[in-house]
């Protein structure tokens, strides 16, 4: 059993991204701490009961920052927090960022394989308080419209460009990335009225979900799919799989390489098309529905902490010299100018 304080570094009086809350935001100005508060939501009707939650920094097993992009491209205002560097060797993150380097243990969604340490990193998922009200289970009709279905920007990586080839009657891509920003900042209310239901319409009438890697190597529609229910198709070479789901159950794995093939490939796999969407959904209610996530996040900090193999002060350290690779210092260079606007601050 652990003691857990949950927190978020939006949450902090001094954080200088706090602004003052808009009349007419639907989440009162909480959208970034959403990850925090859906944690903690979920650790009040959690059915293990097995962990717990304190405020207490000095009295708590495990600290868990729980973020959703506001702590910087590489975590840089959690790192600089009292707490992390008073509590270093216990402290641990929740990070949807397409580029984070794991400075801190933690779930990172976008986990890469060069990336992953058993001692320090496991795969996460994606959280957000504006979820899409129409991404729910859904029963497999009697016969499916589409063999397959994308929809989104198509820019944010080489991979979803070459989807464009495998596009058919029989799979359908649309293409958002003429609004994909506009979009992003619509109102839930904007949404239900035209993109979220035809999203959801679109993956329910499809066998199998694409879930191609975007800027980082995971993907949120992967947990979109397995929740309605449908058979995701995971093209993510880099991606590192979350424990503990039964994949080869509920999921296809189609090599980045093998995108030309991809149709061929889903219609030898299309009288399972059911069976594998049933399994991801029952995955999906045993590790990611709203009542267990706080119970599974403690758990994988947990592993962690049992299979470290060197203190965290150190193992740290050594995650710096990824900067060299891939092109990351040049994020690093705009997370540095994004920090400075933001606050009239150099952190490191």
């Amino acid at each position: 059993m652990a003691k857990v304080l949950l927190h978020s570094v939006t949450l902090d009086p001094h954080f200088p991204g706090r602004e003052p809350v808009d009349p007419d935001d639907p989440h009162d100005g909480k959208f970034m701490q959403g990850a925090q508060m859906l944690f903690a939501q979920s650790a009040a009707s959690d059915p293990f009961g097995t962990h717990t939650l304190t405020d207490d920094p000095e009295q708590a097993d495990l600290i868990v920052f729980a973020e959703l992009g506001a702590e910087g491209l590489f975590s840089e205002w959690v790192r600089n927090h009292p707490w992390v560097k008073k509590y270093r060797e216990k402290t641990f993150i929740f990070d949807v960022g397409d580029h984070t380097l794991p400075f801190l243990p933690g779930l990172y969604a976008s986990l890469r394989k060069d990336l992953h340490n058993e001692g320090r990193t496991r795969t996460g998922y994606y959280l957000r308080l504006d979820e899409n009200p129409y991404i729910d289970f859904r029963p497999p009709p009697e016969e499916y419209r589409y063999l397959a279905c994308f929809v989104g920007s198509l820019v944010n990586h080489p991979v979803r460009v070459q989807l464009k080839q495998v596009a058919s009657d029989r799979v359908l891509i649309e293409d958002t990335s003429d609004f994909a920003q506009q979009m992003l900042y619509m109102s839930p209310e904007e949404k239900q009225r035209g993109f979220w239901p035809h999203y959801a319409d679109i993956m329910a009438s499809a066998a199998f979900a694409l879930c191609p890697r975007g800027r980082g190597p995971g993907s949120i529609r992967l947990y979109e799919a397995m929740r309605m229910g449908r058979c995701p198709v995971i093209i993510a070479d880099e991606w590192i799989y979350p424990q503990r789901v039964d994949w080869p159950a509920c999921s296809i794995t189609v090599a980045e390489a093998d995108i030309p093939r991809l149709g061929e490939i889903l219609e030898s796999k299309l009288p399972r098309a059911a069976e594998l969407g049933l399994q991801a959904r029952k995955e999906w209610e045993k590790y990611y529905s709203p009542e267990v996530r706080f119970h599974w996040l403690v758990e994988d900090c947990l592993s962690i902490l049992q299979q470290r193999n060197m203190p965290e002060a150190i193992a740290g350290r050594l995650v710096w010299r990824h900067l060299l690779n891939k092109g990351r210092f040049r994020f690093y260079l705009t997370s540095k100018k994004q920090i400075y606007k933001l606050s009239r601050r150099i952190v490191i």
